[in-house]
This record gives structure tokens, C-alpha cells and sequence, in this order.
């Protein structure tokens, strides 16, 4: 059954492709050149009675259009950092500029955008809690952003829909530009399931002044990034130096990292040698000995070098993690490049500031000679099924494209610090022009992804709750890692491997 407005949705959608790829509408034009072709062509009346009929249809359509139309479009998008508000309101500037296209065009039509952008003190979990919520009530958004690891068991779940064929088609206009890495983000089963909104790297950040006052040399400082490019300086380095600023009252803390469940904490175990997944079996992989060095390091850093507080998974954004670096009270942070922009726009330091205190790396390498690592963590555009019930699903597409041009992807980029998604992006005059972005582009030659796997958020959980336990002294590394192990093997035993 024909859903009230979907003509118009369709139309509308006709005179958009034209728009954007400059397409004729020559299709029921009189064909020209070899007879033969024109012979066989008038030989099949049926084929011809129903070109007819689209023709017809389609003027139809038309003069609704011109009647006057509205078509909402509705997007869901978090941060849930707050300066990353423009993966939502680059959709209400792309329809802004497309009205104006469609007006000019005689179209009496109006794209409207509804939605939400979701911030602190909303996280993820919640998030995605409101999205199957909305979903089940038959209320979900036509554009929902999430993280690309949620794309497996979106997929799988019937939630979002396959976007193959909308990528090829406007693959000449932006998507041939896209960095090649990023398509990786968002396959599943052997389709694309998104489209990359940003991306990003996550340094380890350290305080300058706080090493001039150890007795390093500005010299030493500076090269501080390249020695652990290097694997000249290592995470038991980063203990030790840590300790020594803790332990001459220098800062309260040694090392922050994220509060909340996430991914930060991967690196380590990515740095002791550890997978996260499998390609050739298509199963997630838990690596015994390195999960296993991995909590030992962050049971030490707690417990016997005093260089992370104990209830650092428990403690609060603001009081835990962005006040005591920003204010000099900690000296390294683990942390994401979207955190300068944070800091910047919160007020917390200015740009002189930051350029004065902050230095930046990639994560250490475990040992001497070994490859630091970053993890990038793509969130991504998907359209849902409810978008391509509504026959919205077209129109969808079409947006995602505007705000997947440069100029719009770069505000966002730009304001909250985050990595270009397409070449020309990086060319693009409000991207080049920002320095940050620009030193720290080199860490996605380092940088590794999350599995888009249906059960990666249990493994994800079980992970979390493990670290959480040392840290607190709940659980000592060997116990950790056994709860680790029974819970996978009990929990999604046909979804992992596990390897020494």
C-alpha cells in the first residue's frame, strides 16, 4: 500500500538526483542512431505503453510538487561530546541550501529536519537504548548516528539497511574520495551498512610544564612524540616517569583515562600484542597472554606505582578526567584528538595554553622496539528500515551525501576536532588552515578499528567490567582474567576465539 505523500517523496527525490549529479532526463526521450535498435524498440508495444505510463506518472508528481509539500526528514546523532553538535545540525544547514536549489527550480517543496543531538550527560549506552525504544515503538529516526562497531548487530537485527547500491551510485560525486581505510569501518557481511561521518585518533596527551619542572629540557620534550614513534619509550616508561611526577608532589594523578565504559583501554591490550578480531573466521579473538599483561599493567599502575586512582572507572568527566589535566594536576591523559577542541570550546585552555602545555603522541609500545598503536572509532550514518518503510530511505541517502561534502564535514571536523573523512577535505581552506589537525593526521597509519560484530558490545562489557575490578582491587589480574574467560566462553562461545 502507497503510504499518504510518498508520490511526493518520490518526486521529490527525482529532482534531487538531478541536482546532485546533473543527470538529463533523457530516458523517454525518442531514441536516436541505429535504426535496427529503433525497430526493435517499436516492435514491443508493452515496453513502450509503460514508459508511457512513467512519463505521465511522473508529471503527475510534478504538479503536486508545485501545489506545495513539506517532507520531514528526522535524525538522531550524539557527541556525546557537546562541540560535536554539527553531526546534527550540518543536516539543518544541507537542507537549508537545498531548498534554496529547489525553489529556484520552481519546486514549491520544503525539506525539513527533526531530530536530536544527544550530549553529556547522555552516554552511549543510553543512547542506543533510546534508539531500539523509538524503534519498537515504530517512532525510529530515517538517519541514525552511531558508532561503526553497532553496525553488525544493527545489521543483523534488521535495524538499519544495506547501502551498496546508494553508495555506487553517488560514488563519483564524494564517496570515491573517502580515505579507503574508512569503508572498512562499516562492512558487514559483505556490504557496506554506513557511511563514515568522521574519524578520529587517540593520543596520549601530556603536560609540558609538568616535565620542564622534572628537569626535562625543551629539547627532550619536543622529542618526546618521536621516541615513542620509535618504541624508544615505552608504557613501562610512562609508569615510571608518571610516578616520578607523583611522587615529587609535582601532580595528584600520573595517568587519566576515560571514566566511562569505552575503547581507549584497547590500546594497551593492542600493544601487548593482542586482535580484536579475525577476518578469515569472521570471530572476535581474546588473547590470553596479552589481556592477561594488559591488567597486570593497570592492576600496577593502580596498586603499586600509585599513578591511577583506583576509582578512576567510576569518577566523573569533569572531576576526573578533563580538570585534573587541563589544570596541571595530572600529567599524562589518555584521550581522543577531539579532546583539544573540547578543551578549547569548554574554556578550559585557550589555544595559546594548550600550544604552551600540551604535548601529544601515539600510545606507547609495551616493549622496546615496538610499534606504538591509536584506535580510530568511525561513527557512522545508517538508515534505518522504518526510513525505507516511510519511503524516506532515498531521500536519506541524499542528505548524508550534502553533509559528506567538504565544506560541511570540515565545520564539523574543525569544532570539534576531529579527522578529515575525504581527501579533498584535507585542501579544503577551513580544515587546512587548523595546525592540530594537521600534526596529528600521521596516527591513523597506526590506528586499528573495533570489530563490527553482533556481540562485540558483550565482549565489550565483560572487558570493562574486568578492568574496573583491578583498578579497584575487586579482582587481582589472574582473577580478572579468568572472569574473562568464563564469562566469553559462557556468554558468546561461538563468537570468539581464543588464542595465546
Amino acid at each position: 500500500m502507497r503510504r499518504k505523500g510518498q508520490v511526493t517523496v518520490q518526486a521529490l527525490v527525482f529532482l534531487i538526483i538531478g541536482l546532485l549529479v546533473g543527470a538529463a532526463i533523457g530516458y523517454f526521450a525518442a531514441p536516436k542512431g541505429d535504426p535496427t535498435l529503433l525497430d526493435q524498440l517499436n516492435e514491443k508495444d508493452q515496453l513502450i505503453e509503460q514508459l508511457r505510463n512513467e512519463l505521465n506518472q511522473i508529471k503527475d508528481q510534478l504538479d503536486q510538487l508545485k501545489q506545495g509539500s513539506t517532507i520531514t526528514l528526522k535524525v538522531w546523532a550524539i557527541g556525546p561530546d557537546p562541540p560535536s553538535e554539527y553531526r546534527y545540525k550540518n543536516f539543518e544547514l544541507a537542507a537549508d541550501v537545498l531548498n534554496m536549489m529547489l525553489r529556484d527550480l520552481g519546486a514549491n517543496v520544503t525539506v525539513e529536519v527533526e531530530g536530536q543531538f544527544f550530549a553529556r550527560p547522555v552516554e552511549w549506552e543510553q543512547y542506543r537504548q533510546n534508539f531500539y525504544q523509538a524503534f519498537a515503538a515504530g517512532e525510529a529516526p530515517d538517519i541514525y548516528l552511531t558508532g561503526h562497531e553497532d553496525i553488525g548487530y544493527l545489521a543483523a537485527n534488521d535495524f538499519i539497511i544495506p547501502l551498496d547500491d546508494y553508495i555506487e551510485e553517488y560514488w563519483d560525486l564524494i564517496y570515491y574520495d573517502f580515505f579507503p581505510t574508512l569503508w572498512k569501518s562499516v562492512e558487514y557481511a559483505g556490504q557496506k551498512w554506513g557511511v563514515p561521518q568522521d574519524t578520529e585518533a587517540r593520543p596520549l596527551y601530556f603536560r609540558k610544564d609538568v616535565l620542564r619542572q622534572l628537569g626535562w629540557s625543551e629539547e627532550e620534550i619536543n622529542a618526546l612524540p618521536e621516541k615513542i614513534k620509535n618504541g624508544e619509550f615505552t608504557l613501562e616508561d610512562l609508569l615510571q616517569v608518571a610516578k616520578e611526577a607523583v611522587d615529587a608532589g609535582l601532580v595528584e594523578r600520573g595517568l587519566v583515562h576515560r571514566v566511562k565504559e569505552g575503547y581507549d583501554y584497547l590500546q594497551f591490550y593492542i600493544a601487548y600484542g593482542g586482535k580484536l578480531y579475525n577476518p578469515q573466521t569472521g570471530k572476535m579473538v581474546f588473547n590470553t597472554t596479552a589481556w592477561g599483561l594488559t591488567l597486570d599493567w593497570f592492576y600496577r599502575a593502580v596498586w603499586e606505582y600509585g599513578v591511577i586512582s583506583p576509582n578512576q572507572f567510576s569518577g566523573d568527566w569533569d572531576a576526573d578526567f578533563h580538570g585534573p589535566f587541563t589544570e596541571g594536576r595530572a600529567l599524562f591523559l589518555s584521550g581522543g584528538t577531539w579532546h583539544k577542541g573540547e578543551w578549547i570550546n569548554k574554556g578550559l585552555l585557550t589555544e595559546e595554553e594548550f600550544i604552551e602545555v600540551v604535548g601529544y603522541a601515539l600510545h606507547p609500545a609495551a616493549k622496546p622496539g615496538g610499534k606504538p598503536v591509536t584506535l580510530s572509532h568511525p561513527l557512522v550514518y545508517t538508515i534505518t528500515t522504518q526510513a525505507r518503510e516511510r519511503g524516506l530511505d532515498k531521500l536519506a541517502f541524499i542528505m548524508i551525501t550534502l553533509v559528506s561534502l567538504p565544506t560541511f564535514n570540515s565545520i564539523h571536523a574543525v569544532q570539534s576536532a576531529h579527522l578529515a573523512i575525504a581527501r579533498s577535505q584535507i585542501s579544503e581552506t577551513k580544515y587546512s588552515q587548523d595546525w592540530f589537525l594537521a600534526d596529528v593526521a600521521y596516527m591513523l597509519e597506526y590506528t586499528t578499528f573495533i570489530p563490527n560484530h553482533p556481540d562485540w558490545g558483550k565482549y565489550s562489557r565483560v572487558v570493562f567490567d574486568a578492568l574496573r575490578a583491578v583498578e579497584t582491587g575487586d579482582m587481582t589480574p589472574d582473577e580478572a582474567l579468568d572472569f574473562m574467560v568464563n564469562e566469553l566462553q559462557s556468554q558468546i562461545p561461538d563468537s570468539i576465539e581464543f588464542v595465546e
